[in-house]
């Protein structure tokens, strides 16, 4: 991805940077979105059957702490399938409420269950935010595609 320097000016005299994806740039950020979609989901699938099996199969599990550790997860299910950017944002926000309430807890109790969270929740956290702007970029780059080929007129046939 390279910066145009025949840019437009803006209104206080600075060029607006404007990025030109290429064909084989795309192809990378193809190949990167796949693997930030497939980190994301398996992180997210991944933190929700862990509180399921922490909560709901250990005799020390508790039903409302399990309710409060998967909703905010679990709000994310419609925005995920449509893939829209500011759904992996969003997942970030809500990754960093998690990321805050576990690492106090793995500095005092370290336990396999609060390092596994923190390694999920930090990779979701990651992941997220790398195919949000990946993402990003995937739909300037087929904006820019479309806008570039010509109009076929067909009221003429």
């Amino acid at each position: 991805m390279t910066e145009s320097e025949h840019a437009p000016e803006t209104e206080n005299g600075k060029r607006k940077k404007e990025i030109i994806i290429t064909d084989a740039d795309a192809l990378i950020l193809q190949k990167k979105l796949r693997i930030g979609r497939a980190l994301t989901l398996g992180c997210y699938a991944g933190l929700l059957l862990l509180f399921t099996a922490l909560n709901l199969f250990r005799e020390t599990g508790n039903i409302k702490l399990w309710m409060v550790q998967i909703i905010p997860l679990l709000i994310f299910i419609p925005a995920l399938r449509n893939e829209t950017h500011r759904s992996y944002s969003w997942l970030c926000f809500v990754a960093l409420m998690y990321f805050l309430v576990i690492v106090p807890l793995l500095m005092t109790r370290w336990l396999w269950s609060d390092w596994l969270i923190t390694i999920l929740v930090t990779v979701l956290f990651i992941a997220s935010m790398m195919t949000s702007r990946w993402l990003q970029y995937w739909n300037y780059y087929l904006y820019t595609k479309n806008a570039s080929t010509p109009a076929v007129d067909d009221s003429n046939h």
